[in-house]
């Protein structure tokens, strides 16, 4: 199993932190985990055709983990996808895709009535709704999804992926969680979030302290994400979702040794892991 990093960002526009994906691969299988900023490019960066994915999974519906997804259906049509789109998500995630089918409606049906594409199947979609816990199969790999906690966000999850035993477990986006401490026990490779202490600066009316405390406090703060790995017992870290997306690269993996009693790998764009 292959975990390679898409985009390692935020909200915030970053030409070397795209927004936030990964995508995970195995001998027969093809998972996308969020469609961020971006992603149709990284996945043509990684060598991997749109049309060639099995599955989407969304960890929650910000918009910075959502935004690329019809440039994501209408890139696979292009790339000549002959199948439907599987997507797994939170509640809500119905409403949501079919708005933005929707939306593109008019725009869609003059493409496929003049351009004359032997298959429209790209443009269909199957859509899962997650419980509070559950299990997928997707191939060759068993998911397990399982409640995060990103209050005031109601619907967020994080998800393992077991294949051959070896278990990666990506964090989505969360604060300090025992929910994820407890699914993520003795994972192979721990992916998490992080919010950089220190880095943010108060600058106007736009970024007060009321801003920045609200923003630190339904994420995972640098100096807690090293707790949560080592009570996790993950033999690896990664950190990923980086805010902001420029900091001290030493000064992060310095501080997050310190409770984790090793380092952390910092999360790049297209950085690849094998599990």
């Amino acid at each position: 199993m292959e975990l390679t990093l898409l985009g390692t960002g935020c909200p915030k526009v970053d030409h070397k932190r795209f927004g936030p994906s990964n995508l995970i691969t195995s001998k027969q299988a093809k998972i996308l985990i969020d469609c961020g900023s971006g992603v149709t490019q990284r996945l043509d960066e990684a060598k991997v055709s749109t049309a060639d994915i099995d599955a989407l999974f969304l960890t929650h519906l910000h918009s910075d983990h959502v935004v690329d997804l019809y440039q994501l259906i209408i890139s696979s049509w292009h790339s000549y996808r002959i199948k439907p789109w599987k997507i797994f998500g939170p509640k809500g995630t119905k409403k949501f895709v079919t708005n933005i089918m929707k939306a593109w409606q008019d725009e869609r049906n003059l493409r496929i009535k003049y351009e004359s594409r032997s298959s429209t199947k790209a443009f269909k979609t199957t859509i899962k709704e997650f419980k509070n816990l559950g299990k997928v199969k997707i191939k060759d790999i068993n998911i397990e999804y399982f409640e995060v906690d990103h209050r005031p966000v109601k619907y967020a999850y994080g998800f393992n992926f077991l294949y051959k035993r070896k278990k990666l477990t990506i964090s989505g986006d969360t604060k300090p969680c025992e929910n994820l401490i407890k699914y993520a026990q003795n994972a192979d490779v721990l992916l998490h979030e992080v919010f950089i202490d220190g880095e943010f600066k108060e600058t106007n009316k736009m970024r007060t302290k009321k801003t920045l405390h609200n923003v630190r406090n339904y994420h995972t703060p640098s100096t807690i994400v090293g707790k949560v790995a080592k009570l996790t017992k993950a033999k690896k870290l990664i950190l990923t979702h980086l805010v902001p997306t420029k900091f001290d690269e030493k000064k992060l993996k310095k501080t997050v040794k310190i409770d984790f009693g090793k380092n952390p790998i910092i999360g790049k764009d297209l950085l690849k892991i094998r599990i």
